[in-house]
This record gives structure tokens, C-alpha cells and sequence, in this order.
């Protein structure tokens, strides 16, 4: 990649970046839900994605935060009623966006 030279996996505050690739039942009320967590928290998220596919949605959260609050979190998304998978893993920003090799909630929505 170009921009690999630009990309960081650790947020300004010293806290690391995460992805939460979530895929989860078509429920109206279910996006809201997933992000109250983060709330609770405190976590901004730096992005969210979200894409309709044939049977429910995938959504992509890029948060900065502590190993253990990012493992808390994951456990709080894992366990809600509607979520049928959520996948923790490291994320990397460059010049304010993902990098592209972490957006894959999006493509497999597709």
C-alpha cells in the first residue's frame, strides 16, 4: 500500500485503534442499540459503516481505546440479542480514514 507510511494503529491519547465487524439481524432498533455501549463507555467511535445486506446488516465500528475496554466492548456486543457475529480486531487510520485493508464489513455486505 502507498500510504503504509502513513498509517497509525495508536491514537494521539497513547490508546490503540480497534475494528468491530458486526453482522447482525435486519432490526430497526439494532444500530442504536450497538452503539450504546460506546456511550457508556465513552468511546467515540472514529468510524461507523453499516450496510444493508440480503438477511440483516453489517456494521464496522473503528474505535481508539485500551486493550481491555476494546475486549469489553466486544463482549458486550457479542452476547446482545440480534448480533450474530462480531469480530474484534486491530484497525489503522491514515489521514483521518481506515485504511482499506480493515474495511470488510462493507465488501462482504456487497
Amino acid at each position: 500500500m502507498s500510504h503504509a507510511h502513513s498509517l497509525t494503529t495508536v491514537a494521539a491519547d497513547g490508546a490503540d485503534f480497534h475494528r468491530l465487524a458486526v453482522e447482525v439481524e435486519p432490526e430497526t432498533n439494532l444500530l442504536l442499540r450497538l452503539l450504546e455501549p460506546f456511550v457508556i463507555h465513552d468511546v467515540l467511535p472514529s468510524r461507523v459503516a453499516c450496510a444493508a445486506t440480503s438477511d440483516g446488516l453489517a456494521v464496522e465500528i473503528v474505535f481508539a481505546a485500551s486493550a481491555d475496554l476494546a475486549q469489553r466492548l466486544h463482549g458486550r456486543l457479542s452476547v446482545m440479542v440480534g448480533v450474530r457475529d462480531a469480530v474484534l480486531s486491530p484497525a489503522a487510520r491514515a489521514g483521518g480514514a481506515v485504511a482499506s485493508e480493515h474495511r470488510t464489513a462493507s465488501h462482504r455486505a456487497a
